[in-house]
């Protein structure tokens, strides 16, 4: 106990003394080109799952100490011949019904987590009249448990995660060893490369499908190997953040730090997701239609369609 009292200890002074934000990089980022015509089409919908919360000024450097919200979200991609891709799998089903259970009594009050029986994803594709034996991939942006939980709901699908993410997903830190039971005897791992080259701000990515629909981009520093996602359709654009950027004011106008505390307890390398949160803001400046979805920001719920409805 006195140990790790001890390193609590070592992160906070190492937290406290990194306040004043680094300067912001020079980025310069391309118009991105997107010949829609020849995408494959599919349908995107937007599926929250469960809430969790904090104060503010722990979850934005500078913020008042009011309580956010923050959503669990999956993502719900169907591709015209790839199946139903998951970006993201929330909590799993066993967490509606006792958090205690996954992921664990401890961090679910930490995240203030509810979640409703029956909230998961699994439960609810059905109301989009998805099966959700349909469904073929379920792309991480990292190994979280509000990312990656709900993956032992899906035990067919193939688990699409970066080489570097797999390699970590049971390193402890500050919080403890994660709860590895929902990947442990998942029977299919992709571990992906981002062998693809750069694509605009971002220094390499992953064309999944080879189609131009699912991008994975590189987007490191929150875990070892956190991705952002772009997604797409034939009328629109998304790029996931993933927790790269938690909530709006992590990336826009100007994006804001995590609280030092949540930076020396949860980032593998929060300088390097500095970065990524700028990229991801000058990817934004240079395509303006494109709609950043942050990791849990609540005016997701109302700003974007409301579960089932479809983008295209």
């Amino acid at each position: 106990m006195k140990t790790a009292a001890l390193a609590l200890f070592a992160v906070l002074l190492v937290g406290c003394a990194s306040r004043k934000a680094p300067p912001a990089p020079v980025i310069v980022a391309p118009v991105m080109s997107v010949d829609r015509a020849s995408l494959p089409g599919g349908t995107l919908r937007i599926l929250p799952v469960a809430m969790t919360k904090a104060p503010g000024h722990l979850v934005v450097q500078g913020a008042d100490s009011a309580v956010m919200q923050l959503p669990v979200f999956v993502y719900v991609f169907e591709h015209p011949t790839q199946g139903v891709v998951l970006i993201d799998a929330g909590f799993p089903r066993r967490t509606g019904v006792d958090p205690a259970d996954y992921p664990g009594r401890s961090m679910a009050k930490t995240l203030g987590l509810t979640m409703e029986p029956g909230g998961a994803a699994v439960d609810r594709l059905a109301e989009a009249g998805i099966d959700p034996a349909a469904v073929t991939h379920v792309v991480l942006t990292h190994m979280h448990p509000d990312h990656v939980g709900g993956i032992e709901d899906f035990p067919a699908a193939k688990l699409v995660v970066t080489s570097e993410e797999w390699a970590a997903r049971t390193d402890g830190g500050a919080l403890g060893k994660p709860d590895s039971s929902p990947f442990d005897a998942h029977a299919q791992v992709q571990q992906v490369a981002l062998d693809d080259g750069p694509f605009g701000p971002f220094a390499a990515h992953l064309d999944l499908f080879g189609d131009g629909s699912l991008l994975i981009l590189a987007a490191p520093g929150h875990t070892a190997g956190h991705v952002s996602v772009l997604l797409n359709l034939t009328g629109t654009t998304f790029l996931f953040t993933g927790d790269a950027a938690w909530t709006d004011a992590h990336w826009t106008p100007t994006p804001q730090l995590k609280s030092p505390l949540v930076r020396g307890l949860l980032e593998h390398d929060w300088k390097a997701n500095w970065d990524s949160q700028w990229r991801i803001r000058a990817f934004a400046d240079a395509n303006p239609d494109v709609v950043v979805v942050a990791g849990h920001e609540v005016g997701n719920l109302t700003r974007l369609q409301a579960w089932p409805a479809a983008y295209e």
